[in-house]
């Protein structure tokens, strides 16, 4: 591709004349070298005509090869090679045209050879000193990628491109083969990094995904080597990727140094960047403690397993009612060689007495409660279900770690605001109880307000891979539907940032992410198909099947009297309100259970309502 007119290639000139600088170099000491073992005088007449045709036949062959096209200091092993032909060549050229003017008289037929490697030589010296001056390692512009491989066309700056280009080039794994690069400094268009053409901007993304595939009769994929793409980048991306039906990637750093190439998620397209949240406070939370996660094979629960195993826990405590979730989770740490000790205890959190034998038989410090029966379609069926585990087992837990002084976190989420389903409405009353029970006895609780989590069970994104898997159509409740969304990462470094902010003890504690602009459910999807290298409404269709039992349009975060305000922890925001006293909620919260537990299933409802005025579901 040519650069854009209005672009002066001024350092691919200065290139070209420099290798025609040298070509004369290279010829004309050649011919001086020959003839320094000569007993005869030197002809400098015959050696200035063969230097200055030399000259003029690489004036017209380098450019064949593309040698002013090269950024010297991404040099590699592509562009080295070109310089060995474009001197074998130029110098084949050479030797019939200087017979044709003058018979080679005075002009030694060794020369020819002599001045290939010279050529040779003095063209890869300056290419060679860039590229390790700038990468500290020779070896790096000597590796070859192999070009049977599936084409793929890297997305970044010129030094990102670079960095990527070499990192793959080192790895022992087979990556794709480097068809071309798309950069975003326009500046270097039209040159090459490391052998691999540049072909353009990102307008030029889908054009370029085509032709590889076409040139190769393979799939495309498209990788971003940016370290930081903002979500702006990995849209267009995205967009020419399922314009030209090609998969999308990015390159990710790990601690060794070099990079891997992972599918590019719907986290990445979040309307912000995913938040880090800062691991210190965290490690001072768990470092040497007891510490008990319920509902901990579930998605939540497994994250915060993870998270917590590798800040040197003295205990780690697992319990699930579920036994393959809870033999996963086990599986998992045993095959990742967790740090540290841990028990995997089976065991429901409405059950008080099994609950009550664990927090007898472990003691736990710190207390992460994640077991909860989320799903708002299957609660709105189940209302007794969702009262007996989200109410009854966060009052058990509840009253133990707080009556042992544990540091509790309890997992809520925003449809415990203004609540429309029995889900919310269990999730606001536990809440209270949690708050309500720490105030009482002076203990330590954290409430963890999430937005959706992307990737858990029940999300939406997983339900738009099958149903994309499955040839769509995907769906989609309303066009107008939108969410905050965090990833499962953010969420569970949420909860433990959350526990370790400082608070006094009894504090009513109640936290939330920043997760910026909710997200329209209708546009992720699209996202969602364009990943998978489709095109929504053509490849992929999408419908709208109405809103489901008390499902809201629009999700709230906070209540308008609960007063807002930034932590100590970037990115966590803190809401202050005031909460009834135990001694106000215990009796209506015990009548609650009390009627779940019967199975009146009318009673459950008007009880619930009562200690959540706003709710109008079920």
């Amino acid at each position: 591709m040519k650069p854009p007119p209005h672009r002066q290639p001024l350092v691919p000139l200065a290139i070209f004349l420099h290798d025609l600088a040298v070509a004369g170099l290279a010829m004309g000491g050649s011919f001086l070298l020959r003839y320094h073992f000569e007993p005869k005088p030197t002809p400098y007449a015959a050696g200035t005509t063969a230097t200055l045709l030399f000259v003029a036949v690489c004036a017209a062959a380098f450019p064949l090869f593309g040698l002013h096209r090269g950024v010297w200091r991404f040099t590699a092993l592509n562009d080295i090679l070109r310089c060995a032909r474009a001197a074998v060549i130029a110098n084949l050229i050479f030797l019939p045209l200087l017979f044709l003017i003058n018979r080679l008289e005075d002009f030694p037929r060794s020369t020819v050879a002599m001045s290939m490697a010279a050529t040779f030589t003095l063209l890869c010296f300056g290419r060679l000193l860039a590229r390790a001056w700038a990468g500290g390692d020779l070896r790096e512009a000597f590796r070859l990628e192999d070009r049977a491989l599936p084409p793929a066309v890297v997305v970044g700056s010129a030094d990102a491109a670079d960095s990527f280009i070499g990192a793959a080039r080192r790895s022992a794994d087979a990556g794709p083969h480097i068809a071309g690069i798309i950069v975003l400094d326009l500046a270097v268009i039209g040159r090459t990094i490391r052998g691999v053409p540049i072909l353009g901007g990102l307008d030029d993304l889908a054009s370029s995904l085509k032709a590889a595939s076409a040139r190769t009769k393979a799939r495309a994929s498209v990788i971003v080597a940016e370290p930081r793409p903002d979500r702006a980048l990995l849209e267009r991306v995205v967009g020419a990727a399922a314009e030209s039906g090609a998969s999308v990637a990015r390159a990710r750093a790990f601690n060794g140094g070099g990079s891997a190439v992972t599918p590019v998620g719907a986290a990445d397209l979040l309307a912000r960047p995913p938040r880090a949240l800062n691991p210190a406070a965290a490690q001072g939370l768990i470092a040497g403690k007891r510490v008990l996660i319920t509902g901990a094979g579930g998605a939540i629960g497994g994250e915060l397993t993870l998270q917590v195993s590798a800040l040197d826990p003295r205990q780690l405590i697992l319990f699930d009612a579920s036994e393959f979730n809870l033999y996963s989770i086990d599986q998992t740490l045993r095959e990742m060689r967790a740090p540290g000790r841990w028990r995997a205890e089976l065991g429901d959190v409405r059950d008080r007495a099994r609950i009550a034998e664990v927090f007898a038989s472990f003691q736990p410090e710190v207390v992460l409660h994640a077991a909860a029966l989320k799903h708002v379609p299957l609660m709105e069926l189940n209302p007794i279900e969702a009262v007996l585990t989200n109410i009854g087992g966060a009052l058990n837990v509840a009253r133990l770690a707080t009556a042992a002084g544990a540091n509790l976190a309890f997992i809520s989420t925003d449809k415990a605001v203004n609540p429309t389903n029995v889900m919310g409405a269990t999730k606001r009353v536990a809440e209270h109880v949690v708050h309500a029970l720490a105030a009482e006895r002076r203990a330590k609780a954290a409430v963890v307000r999430f937005g959706n989590v992307l990737g858990s069970s029940g999300s939406v994104v997983p339900l738009f891979e099958r149903q994309i898997a499955k040839g769509g159509p995907v769906t989609v409740t309303d066009p107008r539907i939108e969410r905050y969304f965090m990833t499962i990462q953010e969420a569970a470094s949420l909860v433990l940032q959350a526990a370790a902010l400082p608070a006094a003890p009894g504090e009513r504690g109640l936290y939330v992410l920043d997760m910026g602009e909710p997200v329209k459910i209708e546009e992720l999807a699209r996202q969602v198909i364009r990943l998978h290298g489709l095109r929504p409404d053509k490849d992929i269709k999408i419908i709208h099947t109405g809103l489901r039992p008390g499902e809201k349009l629009f999700e709230e975060i906070f209540y308008p009297v609960e007063d807002v305000r930034a932590t100590a922890a970037d990115g966590v925001l803190a809401a202050r309100a005031e909460a009834p006293s135990w001694a106000d909620l215990g009796g209506p919260v015990e009548a609650l259970l009390a009627a779940a537990a019967v199975r009146d299933r009318k009673a459950v409802l008007e009880r619930l309502k009562a200690l959540v005025p706003e709710f109008r579901g079920g």
